[in-house]
């Protein structure tokens, strides 16, 4: 008997799962990401002191028992500042990522499905692409205001032509399948076809380079943040949080060190992880 679509589709997880599981540091990797989800999750329950907790008594604390990350210049706890700059951090990487897959994925099928709106698509992603992505993101940045929404804005923006390349790629492979054939011979509609067709079974490059933007985010958005392009004073973020600590890196190192070991605590798990999704999803790669 034939299996269900949902069994095959259990049988597929699991298959990548166990490809995934053989992956020692993509495993470390996805643990360490699930850590700092939670931690930004239940923040305000992890947290021992609010982010924003001002005391002129315990200005420039260095770590110990009671403030194991130390205090900085206004007497604020550094770890709890940066439990709650996850939380935007994470936001910032995901959502900027998520639109960079929405408007560059959109850009790409439709340039890859019909052919008269390539040539204008691609050399205009090819215009945005000669711009340096920080540059680009610092423009939108200035013209929008520095604030969360506009900074998760302009680092989805300046990513989206990477997006929309690879998209396009991968729906240009899949629309010649005999399965979209014969799916245009039945008489489905072109809509029909993306939908149900091409966007399922293009989706694995995407998910990878998805995975690895994020990580490319969240460098960019600390980049802008540390630049004062990036959230106000006194969100915890960690960017920001770099950029207030470098006036005291000499009498007070942790300040810089500290945010900058977070930022690349979740850089080296997002990355790992996408090296991890590559080798699974990959049809070249499995063994």
């Amino acid at each position: 008997m034939k299996k269900s679509v949902t069994e095959k589709k259990h049988t597929m997880l699991g298959e990548i799962w166990r490809r995934f599981k053989k992956n020692r540091q993509a495993v470390i990797g996805l643990i360490v990401l699930i850590l700092f989800i939670l931690i930004a999750v239940f923040a305000p329950v992890v947290a021992p002191y609010g982010y924003d907790d001002q005391d002129a008594s315990r200005a420039m604390m260095r770590p110990c028992t009671d403030y194991p990350f130390g205090t900085d210049n206004l007497g604020r706890d550094v770890m709890s500042r940066l439990i709650y700059g996850s939380r935007y951090s994470l936001s910032i990487g995901f959502l900027a990522v998520g639109i960079s897959v929405i408007t560059g994925g959109f850009l790409g099928i439709i340039a890859a499905y019909y052919p008269k709106l390539d040539n204008i698509i691609m050399r205009t992603m090819d215009l945005f692409m000669a711009i340096p992505q920080m540059l680009l993101a610092m423009c939108i940045v200035s013209a929008l205001g520095p604030n969360l929404f506009n900074l998760m804005l302009a680092v989805g923006l300046s990513s989206t032509p990477k997006f929309a390349r690879v998209v396009r790629a991968s729906v240009l492979s899949t629309r010649e399948q005999e399965f979209v054939e014969a799916a245009r011979a039945i008489g489905a509609s072109n809509t029909r076809i993306i939908l149900r067709h091409i966007i399922p079974n293009s989706m694995a490059p995407l998910i990878v380079q998805a995975t690895l933007a994020m990580a490319g985010a969240v460098i960019s958005a600390s980049a802008l943040s540390f630049l004062g392009f990036g959230v106000a004073p006194p969100m915890p973020e960690w960017g920001a949080m770099l950029s207030a600590g470098r006036k005291y890196i000499r009498q007070a190192p942790y300040l810089t060190v500290i945010p900058g070991l977070a930022i690349m605590a979740i850089v080296y798990a997002l990355n790992v992880v996408g090296d991890g999704l590559r080798d699974c999803l990959d049809p070249r790669l499995k063994k």
